[in-house]
């Protein structure tokens, strides 16, 4: 649909997904008729270097949303996880065309728990994942808080586009839930220090080094 032109802000749910997928391959799994799962296209008028941004501005929306269904807290894990009381409720996958000095259009991928339950998850996912009926006791309407979400995310869009994205990181931060917190990184480790203006992580290491990084998993040391 993006490639075919479809304008910017079309979204596409679907109640039963086949092939659900997250970050790095993982799958994303979710039971028919019972989480959101959601799609956007986005055509931003912003840097190519300013992209990955959108990613963490959704984290952001989905993390209010959350707020505003009953949640009394959402915190968010980098780049892209939303935690409640440290367990996963949604996951974020962004994936863009860019150009040497365009956007062309990234696709926001959301997967948000709404009325799931332990059960629900296989048993080695459940002591790490949660969703809103289990952090609420109420169920939820799946359309009611996608159109919420919508509406959330475009007034955050619009200001990225009034004001530039350097706010984006500001509410960002304020929700990070491993600021000096140890992290380990592909088998290294170090104190989760920033994010850098483009999105990425900085970690410091015991020399007082930064590492930058773009992508991976990135997890609190055991």
């Amino acid at each position: 649909m993006a490639d075919r032109g479809e304008p910017d802000g079309t979204a596409v749910m679907a109640l039963n997904q086949t092939l659900g997928r997250g970050r790095a391959g993982h799958s994303w799994i979710s039971p028919p008729g019972k989480n959101l799962a959601l799609s956007v296209i986005l055509r931003p008028r912003v840097a190519p270097r300013e992209a990955p941004l959108l990613g963490l501005a959704v984290a952001v929306a989905v993390a209010e949303t959350v707020e505003r269904r009953g949640v009394p807290r959402a915190e968010l894990k980098w780049p892209n996880d939303v935690l409640v009381k440290g367990k996963k409720i949604a996951g974020i996958l962004s994936e863009a065309s860019v150009g040497s000095d365009t956007v062309e259009y990234v696709i926001i991928g959301i997967g948000l728990n709404v009325n799931t339950v332990e059960n629900d998850f296989p048993p080695e996912l459940r002591s790490s994942v949660t969703s809103l009926l289990t952090a609420t006791g109420r169920q939820s309407n799946l359309e009611e808080v996608a159109r919420e979400l919508l509406t959330t995310l475009r007034h955050l869009y619009d200001r990225i586009h009034r004001e530039g994205c350097g706010f984006v990181l500001t509410l960002w931060d304020s929700r990070w839930a491993h600021r000096g917190v140890v992290l380990v990184h592909e088998g290294s480790s170090g104190i989760a220090h920033g994010i850098d203006a483009d999105g990425s992580l900085l970690l410091r290491d015991s020399q007082g080094s930064f590492r930058r990084i773009a992508s991976g998993d990135v997890d609190p040391a055991a």
